[in-house]
């Protein structure tokens, strides 16, 4: 059974690829990153280093490379594969469309494609299985798109194991190793899955993605934003000194409960599921063998401050059920005041902030009524952390 899988980074080689190589598939990796892919064929292996379980390292070899300009040879490799992966960055997926349709044109030119295919999306990003398969059919004729539609599943993943920088002295032993959490499911969307599901030990497809999906989202990332914007507030920079710590981990509390009941109802799961879910994300977060920097998973805040995102839409999803705002108040509160110098977003942030006010950003941003129940817990919050000594400007 082959693989090929778009971008060769962190989630690439430190979870899709363990996976399958510990399933004993071919593994083809596709990348512009030339420097990277030489690195890759000149050492021929790469360790998968498992934070806190070290006995569960993989030496990970046998591996092709090919680059993405390589439109022919992709072809050539498309042609048999059994399935596709894509990490490449949410915001390459249009671009990767068009190259993916040129390898599947020269496929179907030469009527080297005929079974099913799967195309399986590993990104950080909002649809990024729609974005990329509008993205191939808009790159193909109107005959190849028909093919395509008829033969190829495109499938969204969520991506639940953390993949971080390695240490030097890691480095030293291997400059390609990447350290990864010890997780192993790989959740994907099985009604975009075409004919048989590729058997890959951790895959696990996933009816009701959709219902999923907002169940991750809702409970690891807006767990995960609370704690790096108050992490980041009081200069706690390690994600897991942030997560233990006493006052975070009561706003997270605060967050969960609502979440979770508020969860539970939309999705008509049991609270004790849901609840279980949560504890699952926290214990990540606070697990110490996990070296992590919160600026990290800070980064990007105007995104993360969206109407729909982490965030706001988890507040939104509380106040529809009449739930207590206090925790995720307090969430959006820290999460404005973030101001990483070296974050470009951060700094358009403090701008806003400065400049034109609170409310412009709530108006604007998170494009919610400054005169609602949302925007004045807000702003309760945001006097409460000053008063805390946790907001120390304005």
């Amino acid at each position: 059974m082959k693989a090929i899988i778009y971008g060769a980074g962190k989630i690439s080689r430190g979870f899709i690829s363990q996976l399958l190589y510990l399933a004993e598939w071919e593994i083809v990796y596709v990348d512009l990153n030339e420097p990277l892919l030489q690195q890759l064929r000149t050492r021929g292996h790469f360790t998968v280093h498992v934070m806190g379980a070290e006995q569960m390292n993989t030496l990970v070899d046998g591996y092709r490379c090919l680059s993405l300009n390589d439109i022919e040879g992709v072809a050539y490799e498309l042609q048999d594969a059994d399935v596709v992966f894509t990490s490449v960055g949410g915001k390459n997926l249009v671009s990767l469309g068009a190259s993916i349709a040129a390898s599947l044109t020269d496929c179907y030119q030469r009527d080297q494609r005929q079974s099913a295919l799967n195309i399986i999306t590993c990104e950080n990003w909002k649809d990024p299985a729609r974005v990329l398969s509008e993205s191939i059919r808009a790159h193909l004729s109107a005959e190849h798109a028909a093919l395509f539609t008829g033969r190829t599943g495109v499938a969204q993943a969520v991506v639940m194991r953390s993949a971080v920088d390695p240490t030097p002295e890691m480095l030293l032993h291997d400059p390609l190793i990447v350290p990864v959490q010890d997780f192993w499911e790989l959740p994907v969307d099985a009604a975009n899955i075409r004919g048989q599901q590729p058997a890959i030990k951790g895959v696990v497809y996933q009816d009701n993605f959709a219902g999923f999906l907002e169940r991750k989202i809702f409970t690891y990332n807006t767990g995960n934003a609370t704690i790096a914007y108050l992490g980041y507030l009081k200069k706690l920079y390690s994600l897991a000194d942030a997560a233990n710590d006493s006052f975070i981990v009561s706003v997270l509390e605060n967050v969960y409960t609502a979440t979770n009941l508020a969860l539970s109802r939309r999705h008509h799961c049991s609270l004790e599921e849901q609840t279980a879910f949560s504890l699952q994300a926290k214990r990540k977060y606070q697990d110490y063998a996990i070296i992590d920097d919160v600026r990290r998973h800070a980064a990007d805040p105007l995104r993360k401050l969206g109407p729909d995102d982490r965030l706001i839409g988890a507040a939104k999803l509380v106040s529809e059920y009449d739930l207590p705002l206090d925790g995720i108040a307090t969430s959006i509160a820290a999460a404005l005041y973030y101001d990483n110098q070296q974050d470009p977003l951060a700094v358009k942030l403090k701008e806003m902030r400065e400049q034109q006010g609170i409310d412009h950003i709530l108006k604007t941003v998170c494009q919610i009524p400054t005169d609602g129940l949302l925007a004045a817990a807000i702003r309760e919050k945001i006097i409460f952390l000053k008063n805390a000594g946790i907001i120390t400007y304005d």
